[in-house]
């Protein structure tokens, strides 16, 4: 049976392409097809639910542990264990903010854990099939629930934003499925192709058509016992062996509104706030430049810091809005003779999707010659920083420098951080951290306690760094002693 088993998880992991346990999916998130008309939607609709699907599908989203699950548990448990344990601390930062919404729009808590296997709770997940962010939207879906999308803004990345427009997605699948299993086999593989396997196959209970031969794509097949085993685990950690997970503080804002577009590393740096840090809170902003929106400019900004923020933001008015790349993110290549989207893509290690995303080029959008793009940035520990570009009534001094090029980097562990958090920070595995520091994996870090950082480490702000007298960087904290925690929701977590 064991021997059954890891045969059958094999095969899964081949067909899904995992890479960790978000899903690699070729088509999450997609609009309807173009080739289903209301009358099919209608027809669906008439598809009564068997007995044993609605009975477990009444109120909340059902749990089935059938075989499939149960690979799927002992995949997080064994080789995707690295993964889980990443996605599982990100988890608190978001849980309170995601789940609110779910709530106001009268949907399940539990399709917050959607969230954990489309993107590890990542803003910058980014599929081969150029879906985005937390819940991994393609750019047409995106734009059919209200989410900008364009070369400076993406509010796909947007924790409340991105979770708004899933919520409303979400109701208009089960408002034609009237089944959480099938509105979620819709969401990734698109609702036009479960409707036909509907139809096809007259039946709305989900494991029946996952049982029918090719009724629905092998990932979708994986999709909702993946999700399952995901909640199973989210929701009792102990039970399946994650205990001593180092979750992260939940994530806490104010809101400031401004008439004037702004650039966002100055606005941190005047108000003494690490700029990672800042744009944490403000994902869905590109890079540096942050334009009006229907006439203002509202950001989140650390609890308690609108006075600093209002004195700061006379200093950074943004001259130009354009995209002006965060440091260490992407860099300006001129396209050459010869140059092609794939050439580029292998010579920075990167793939077409992601080239046209970050340069907002639609798909039949051709390169010219000395034509200059963005593409990844593969020299992080090099200061590649220039002045940033601010209204020229008091220009704002930005000093240049490098680095210093050493071996060994110290980071001073301060309240609120958890390994998660600093692993993201600077760019790096948790299982490296853990590594270069012997840390066991249920150690806990304190504030103060001193942490080497792996070689790998990537400082997009230089101003948080300096060398100590024994030759080692002293990662200082240049954020005030805030806390980034979301303000506990009037509900008791699952």
């Amino acid at each position: 049976m064991k021997i059954k088993i890891k045969s059958v998880l094999c095969k899964i992991i081949v067909i899904g392409g995992l890479s960790g346990c978000a899903t690699s999916a070729t088509k999450s998130a997609l609009a309807p097809d173009d080739a289903v008309s209301k009358s099919e939607i209608e027809e669906v609709k008439d598809i009564k639910l068997t007995s044993t699907a609605l009975s477990e599908d009444l109120e909340m989203i059902p749990v089935e542990v059938n075989e499939k699950v149960e690979m799927w548990i002992k995949y997080f448990q064994t080789r995707g264990r690295p993964h889980m344990e990443r996605y599982l601390a990100r988890s608190t930062r978001y849980e309170a903010l995601m789940k609110k919404v779910l709530r106001d729009n009268k949907l399940p808590e539990d399709l917050f854990y959607i969230a954990l296997i489309e993107s590890g709770f990542s803003s910058n997940a980014f599929s081969h099939a150029s879906a985005v962010g937390y819940w991994q939207f393609i750019r047409g879906t995106g734009k059919r629930y209200n989410l900008q999308i364009n070369k400076i803004v993406d509010d796909r990345r947007d924790p409340v934003l991105a979770t708004q427009a899933a919520a409303a997605y979400f109701k208009a699948l089960h408002d034609i499925f009237d089944s959480w299993y099938l509105s979620m086999a819709a969401y990734n593989v698109g609702e036009g192709r479960v409707i036909r396997a509907v139809k096809k196959y007259r039946t709305k209970d989900f494991w029946e058509l996952s049982r029918a031969k090719r009724a629905l794509p092998a990932e979708t097949d994986n999709y909702v016992p993946k999700y399952v085993a995901a909640k199973l685990i989210a929701k009792n950690p102990d039970k399946y062996g994650f205990d001593g997970i180092d979750y992260m503080t939940p994530i806490e804002f104010d809101h400031i509104k401004f008439d004037k577009p702004m650039n966002l590393r100055v606005l941190s740096e005047k108000m003494n706030v690490n700029y990672e840090d800042f744009k944490d809170l403000n994902p869905k902003y590109k890079g540096e430049i942050a334009p009006l929106e229907n006439g203002f400019l509202e950001l989140r900004i650390p609890p308690g810091m609108s006075v600093a923020a209002q004195t700061a933001s006379t200093e950074s008015v943004a001259s130009e809005i354009d995209f002006v790349p965060d440091q260490n993110e992407t860099q300006v290549y001129r396209v050459a003779r010869g140059d092609t989207f794939s050439n580029i893509a292998r010579k920075f290690k990167t793939n077409i999707a992601y080239l046209r995303e970050i340069n907002d080029f639609p798909r039949k959008k051709k390169l010219k010659l000395g034509q200059k793009i963005f593409v990844p940035d593969r020299t992080p520990l090099k200061e590649k920083r220039s002045e940033p570009k601010v209204a020229a009534k008091q220009p704002v001094k930005v000093e240049e420098g490098s680095q210093p090029s050493v071996k060994n980097y110290t980071y001073i562990v301060r309240k609120g951080d958890s390994l998660a958090s600093i692993a993201s920070k600077y760019k790096v595995s948790i299982q490296d951290l853990v590594k270069v520091n012997n840390l066991g994996r249920k150690t806990k870090i304190k504030a103060g306690a001193r942490l080497t950082l792996p070689q790998n480490a990537v400082f997009a702000d230089k101003n948080a760094v300096r060398e100590n007298k024994n030759q080692k960087i002293k990662i200082a904290s240049d954020v005030k002693n805030y806390k980034i925690k979301m303000k506990k929701a009037k509900h008791a977590k699952n």
